[in-house]
């Protein structure tokens, strides 16, 4: 069992010839008398492994039947512990639960913790809802002139390195953002581009000039028509490009 190498194997068994009583009977029987070859080492290497393994299987099948009133309790002890609570002084672990970024209260959500990222400043070169993160674009603190992308899941981060922005780049401050009106927008959008079945695909906010902001809501079917609606950041409707496709 100790042997590391097909050497070792070969000298564990190299003494094992066949006795001499057994080897005159061979010849007396046989009709011409056939040389002994030396067993190759890696021949016998596999031989022995094929020896352990054979072993260990009848090992396992014959213990088989003791074993398996033991399966209960083995399952049970590879089952998790019950989280246990946290001792007494020690803050409770904080639990950020997902949002949906295409409703109201996600929209409401977002805004808050883009505010607490950025101590209150909500102004945004450009931002973009799904249905599963937000993508915003904004200038680094105290540098106007690079920008910084970010994917909020639950939680910001970086998308790619800053790149230069035009010092005059327009912005748009979230805090104006109505958001319950665009809520009505979300809630009714899908019929005024006539597709009552359809559902938001994406939000996509923006200056429009370097004073107004500008939303588009884009509703998408199971058919693949879309159509949008866009509005001020005051909900005030600006246009409705009905569906199309």
């Amino acid at each position: 069992m100790k042997a590391k190498t097909l050497g070792g194997l070969d000298a564990l068994v190299s003494d094992l010839q066949i006795p001499e009583h057994l080897v005159e009977a061979t010849r007396a029987t046989a009709p011409e008398p056939v040389p002994r070859q030396r067993v190759p080492g890696r021949v016998v290497a596999a031989l022995v492994a094929a020896v352990l393994a054979v072993g260990g299987t009848l090992l396992f099948t014959t213990r088989g039947d003791d074993a398996a009133p033991e399966t209960t309790d083995v399952a049970a002890a590879q089952q998790a512990p019950a989280p246990a609570p946290s001792p007494a002084g020690e803050p409770q672990p904080i639990v950020i639960e997902p949002i949906d970024p295409l409703t109201t209260d996600g929209v409401r959500e977002f805004v808050r913790q883009l505010g607490v990222k950025f101590e209150g400043d909500l102004r945004v070169d450009q931002v973009t809802f799904y249905s599963s993160y937000v993508f915003v674009t904004r200038m680094l603190e105290d540098q106007p002139h690079r920008e910084q992308d970010w994917s909020f899941r639950a939680g910001f981060s970086t998308s790619r390195d800053p790149e230069s922005r035009p010092l005059d780049t327009a912005t748009v401050d979230l805090a104006a953002l109505d958001v319950d009106r665009l809520g009505d927008v979300i809630a009714t959008g899908a019929n005024r581009v006539g597709m009552p079945s359809g559902s938001v695909e994406y939000i996509f906010v923006r200056p429009d000039s370097p004073t107004e902001g500008l939303v588009t809501v884009l509703f998408k079917d199971d058919a693949d028509r879309s159509g949008s609606v866009n509005t001020r950041l005051d909900g005030s409707v600006v246009d409705v490009s009905p569906a199309e496709g």
